[in-house]
């Protein structure tokens, strides 16, 4: 008789809990680039804007 009754947790959880914190993580690295991007283009805008008001 086998008397294991607690079974290892399955690794596709692991893996999975993984792969949500990769989106979790790519989907932050993507939304600050959008932020900067968007900043960088208000700055441009910006000096743009002065430079020809001149």
């Amino acid at each position: 008789m086998c008397h294991r009754t607690h079974r290892p947790a399955p690794k596709r959880r692991r893996a999975r809990h993984r792969i949500v914190q990769g989106l979790g993580q790519a989907s932050i690295y993507a939304a600050s680039a959008t932020l900067a991007g968007g900043l960088v283009r208000e700055l441009l805008h910006l000096v743009h804007v002065s430079v020809f008001s001149c």
